[in-house]
C-alpha cells in the first residue's frame, strides 16, 4: 500500500490549527455542525427529481439503524414523487461481503420501490469518495439533487458536495435531532472531520497541491 503523505500532513496541520486557535476552530465547527443538525427540516415540497442516499458501514451485511433511517426517508420521498429516482452510494467496506449500496437497494425493494428507479455506485468507501464518484456518474451537473443522510452528518456531507459543485438540497433522515450523549459525541467527531477537511482545502490552495485539490473538488 502506497503511503499517503498528504493525508498525514493535513492531519498534523489540523491539530496545529486547533492548538494555535486554542480550540476555537473546533468549537466553531462543533456549533456549525450542531446548528445544521438541529435546524434542518424535511422539504415538504420540492421539484427535485433525483435523490442521493449516502451509504454507511454495514452490520453483518445489513444496514444499521442509522442507514435504515436514510433509506426509509428516501422511500418516503420516492412514494410522494413518482418522478423521482435515487442513487445509493457506497462500496464494500470493513468485513462486509456486499456493497453498502447493494444492501440499501434490498431495503428499498422491500419497501416496494421500483427497481428501475434505483441506481447504485459501488466503488466508494467513504463520504468524500461517495460524492466524487456520484459527480462522475451523474450527467446533468446543474440539476438539483436531494442529499439524504443523518442529521449529525449533514454539515460535512453538504460541504463536501459543494466542493464537487453538486447542486444539493439537504434532507435529514430523522424527524428531529435528539440531545443524547451519543449524538453529541458524533457532532464532536464531525466537528473534527470538518476541521481536517478545511485544513486540507486551504493548505492545498496555499501550496497549489493539485493532488489534494483533485481529491476534494472538481474544476
Amino acid at each position: 500500500m502506497k503511503f499517503d503523505y498528504d493525508r498525514y500532513i493535513v492531519l498534523f496541520l489540523s491539530f496545529v490549527v486547533i492548538v494555535l486557535t486554542v480550540g476555537i476552530s473546533l468549537v466553531v465547527s462543533f456549533f456549525y455542525v450542531l446548528t445544521i443538525a438541529r435546524n434542518s427540516e424535511y422539504p415538504v415540497s420540492t421539484a427535485v427529481n433525483v435523490l442521493l442516499v449516502l451509504g454507511k458501514k454495514l452490520d453483518n451485511n445489513s444496514p444499521d439503524d442509522e442507514y435504515n433511517h436514510r433509506l426509509n426517508r428516501a422511500a418516503q420521498v420516492l412514494k410522494n414523487n413518482l418522478a423521482c429516482s435515487v442513487y445509493i452510494l457506497g462500496g464494500v467496506t470493513s468485513s462486509a461481503s456486499i456493497a453498502e449500496s447493494e444492501a440499501g437497494k434490498k431495503v428499498l425493494l422491500d419497501l416496494e420501490i421500483d427497481n428501475n428507479r434505483i441506481f447504485l455506485e459501488k466503488d466508494s468507501v467513504h463520504t468524500l469518495e461517495n460524492l466524487k464518484n456520484f459527480y462522475c456518474l451523474f450527467n446533468d451537473k446543474s440539476q438539483k439533487v436531494l442529499l439524504i443522510t443523518n442529521r449529525y452528518h449533514l454539515a460535512r456531507s453538504r460541504m463536501m458536495a459543494n466542493g464537487f459543485k453538486i447542486n444539493t438540497l439537504s434532507c435529514p433522515a430523522e424527524n428531529s435531532f435528539k440531545y443524547t450523549p451519543t449524538n453529541i459525541g458524533k457532532i464532536m467527531i464531525e466537528a473534527f472531520y470538518i476541521n481536517f477537511y478545511l485544513s486540507g482545502k486551504y493548505w492545498a490552495m496555499l501550496t497549489n497541491n493539485g493532488k489534494i485539490i483533485n481529491r476534494i473538488s472538481t474544476p
